[in-house]
């Protein structure tokens, strides 16, 4: 079509300039004719802007032509759904979760990883394997083609994506998450594994990795979560540590927001309604592998802080309608209490991804 117009464009031109000459011969020894060059020159313009409109309207088609378009996954994940309720919504939301991954790249010695270290390395690695045979390094790029195939509308990562922090985890991490569709929302809590520096020795130290998980997404503590404008998604940092002042007087500030709140957490919560919880934790982990407010001993005792955060989760008039975890490594779905159910998803090692349906609320009728 821009060719053409040119083409008539062009045919216009000489057409004026032919009809000029005959009236120039016409007029012999006569009077000249009289040219309305004004007429002419607005015939050329409004040629040429119907030329530079079409050349506009092709230019923003060829744009939209060349959007994006991601390859499908190759490899099959299961695809774990969680349905969530939420009244007075616009819309249904997507939402996609991963956790668990435990990518590791390192089997030679590095300055972060120390040579003593690449036996237990190599254990662990074996360990991280889908049951088809996948090992989590090659995974996480599989990951990365089903986020940007899906149609979501944000993306969670709920801690233990690296089994442990260095150069080389850090550095595959990194080139496959900027691969990432730039126009999806991304929420990346750490836990202990994303910080975790053990196979380091004293060359690579926990203010190390603090600094490095920044280059990836900038891991700011203001920025752990996701605002929708009708629900928000809020995240907890490092959930294997209590929580300090500072990140509750952040989460309290946006649980008081008036809106419902999705809440996430990588080290999941105790049932106050069965003890189906604790029963699959002791199978799976041999322990308990949550926080539960009444604890005295194990691993997650938490303090006053850490009990005010839960407070907020147990509390009748509690804002959050949903808590989502991990760190399990296994499923389990359930009730925290009468008013606030749990999902622990399945570890993406497994060729697991999470998948948040938040809908708008049915009425019984």
């Amino acid at each position: 079509m821009k060719k053409i117009m040119k083409i008539l464009l062009c045919v216009s031109l000489l057409i004026m300039i032919v009809l000029i000459l005959i009236m120039l011969k016409k007029s012999g020894s006569e009077k000249p004719a009289v040219i309305d060059w004004s007429e002419i020159e607005s015939d050329i313009t409004e040629t040429t802007q119907a030329v530079e409109t079409e050349e506009e309207t092709t230019t923003e088609t060829e744009q939209e032509t060349q959007a994006v378009i991601y390859p499908e996954p190759d490899y099959d994940f299961q695809e774990e759904e969680v349905t969530v309720e939420i009244d007075g919504l616009s819309r249904a939301y997507k939402l996609a979760w991963v956790s668990d991954l435990h990518m590791i790249t390192d089997f030679e010695a590095s300055w972060d990883v120390k040579e003593e270290f690449l036996d237990d390395i190599a254990l662990r690695d074996s360990v991280f394997v889908t049951d088809d045979g996948v090992r989590s390094a090659a995974l996480w790029q599989e990951v990365v083609k089903f986020l940007n195939y899906g149609d979501f509308d944000g993306i969670i990562f709920g801690g233990d994506m690296m089994d442990y922090c260095s150069e080389s985890n850090l550095k595959a991490f990194r080139e496959e998450f900027n691969k990432l569709n730039e126009s999806v929302p991304i929420m990346y809590i750490r836990a202990d594994h994303d910080y975790g520096y053990w196979y380091g020795g004293d060359s690579f130290t926990e203010p190390d990795a603090h600094e490095v998980h920044k280059e990836i997404d900038g891991d700011d503590l203001d920025r752990k979560y996701l605002d929708f404008g009708e629900f928000m998604v809020v995240g907890v940092n490092g959930s294997t540590l209590n929580m300090p002042q500072g990140q509750y007087d952040i989460i309290n500030g946006q649980y008081n927001s008036g809106k419902p709140v999705i809440a996430v957490t990588h080290v999941p919560y105790a049932s106050k309604i069965d003890k189906s919880l604790e029963e699959l934790s002791m199978e799976v982990r041999n322990k308990v592998y949550y926080w539960d407010y009444d604890a005295t001993d194990g691993d997650y005792v938490p303090d006053d802080v850490t009990k005010r955060y839960l407070d907020m989760i147990y509390a009748d008039d509690t804002p959050v309608c949903q808590v989502l975890a991990g760190h399990l490594h296994a499923q389990w779905d359930g009730m925290l209490t009468e008013y606030v159910p749990q999902h622990i998803f399945s570890p993406a090692y497994q060729g697991c991804i999470g998948i948040i349906n938040v809908v708008p609320e049915r009425k019984e009728q």
